[in-house]
C-alpha cells in the first residue's frame, strides 16, 4: 500500500463504543515479518523513547538520596545504601481484587522485602496513615520526602519520577494490571540486561506482585506474550 508505506505516521482510531482501544505494548500489537527488524524496532525504543535528561537528572538525586539514607541507618550491613520500593496503585484503579489493606500488602511481601529496610514507595494514596502496618516494619520514603531535590519541576512529572526512582530498588512490588508497574519493571529489565544482573540470562527479575496470589511470582519465569497483554511486561 503505497500510500500507507509514505505516510509519515499512522493513526490508530480509539472509540471505547466501539471497543476500540490501543491499551496495549507496542511488541503485543505490532507484527514483524522479519525478525531483525523486529529487534531493531525493540532496541530502538528500548534506547531512544525514554523520559527526558531533566527527569533522569532528578530522580538520579533522588536515588542517590535514598541510598544514602539506607547506608546511614546501616553502614557495616548496607555499604552500598541498596533499598527496595514498591508501587502501591489506589485512586480510581478499576481493578478491585488489588486494593487491599495494607496488612495484606506486608503479609504477602514479608518473605521477600527485608525487615527495617528502606523502601521507596510509589503511590498515588495521599493519607500517609494507610501505610502504617508497613511503616511498623520499614522505613517508608515517599516522593514528598525528596521534593526538595527539584523544587522548580513541573508536577506532571512527579508520576514518571516515581517511576524512576522505583526501577532502581534491589526488590520491587508493583500492582497487577497497572500500566504504571509495568514501565517500571520495563526499566528494570533494561537496566538488569545492560550491566549483566542476575536474571538477565533467562529474561527474569527481582520484581513480584502483591496480589493476586497466582501472579505473584509471575516475573520470576520467563512467559511468552498472552492475553490480556496490558496486565503486565514481558
Amino acid at each position: 500500500d503505497e500510500e500507507m508505506q509514505e505516510a509519515p505516521a499512522i493513526h490508530f482510531m480509539c472509540y471505547h463504543k466501539m471497543r476500540v482501544r490501543l491499551l496495549v505494548h507496542f511488541y503485543a500489537f505490532l507484527y514483524f515479518e522479519s525478525a531483525l527488524q523486529d529487534l531493531w524496532t525493540k532496541r530502538f525504543i528500548r534506547d531512544h523513547l525514554r523520559y527526558k535528561d531533566e527527569m533522569q537528572c532528578a530522580a538520579a538525586r533522588a536515588v542517590n538520596f535514598i541510598r544514602d539514607r539506607a547506608r546511614a541507618r546501616d553502614p557495616k550491613g548496607n555499604p552500598d545504601g541498596l533499598f527496595d520500593s514498591v508501587h502501591i496503585r489506589r485512586g480510581d484503579f478499576q481493578y478491585k481484587r488489588t486494593r487491599v489493606d495494607a496488612d495484606v500488602l506486608y503479609k504477602e511481601s514479608m518473605n521477600e522485602l527485608t525487615e527495617n529496610a528502606t523502601v521507596f514507595v510509589a503511590t498515588d494514596e495521599r493519607d500517609k496513615a494507610f501505610f502504617q502496618p508497613l511503616r511498623d516494619h520499614y522505613d517508608l520514603i515517599f516522593l514528598d520526602d525528596v521534593m526538595h531535590l527539584f523544587e522548580d519541576m513541573n508536577p506532571n512529572n512527579f508520576g514518571m519520577l516515581d517511576q524512576l526512582i522505583a526501577s532502581k530498588g534491589r526488590i520491587f512490588y508493583g500492582t497487577f494490571h497497572s500500566t504504571f508497574t509495568g514501565w517500571i519493571n520495563r526499566m528494570r529489565g533494561y537496566y538488569i540486561d545492560k550491566h549483566h544482573r542476575e536474571g538477565s540470562a533467562d529474561g527474569t527479575m527481582e520484581s513480584y506482585y502483591f496480589v493476586p496470589e497466582d501472579k505473584k511470582m509471575c516475573m520470576k519465569s520467563y512467559s511468552h506474550v498472552h492475553f490480556p497483554f496490558f496486565a503486565r511486561e514481558y
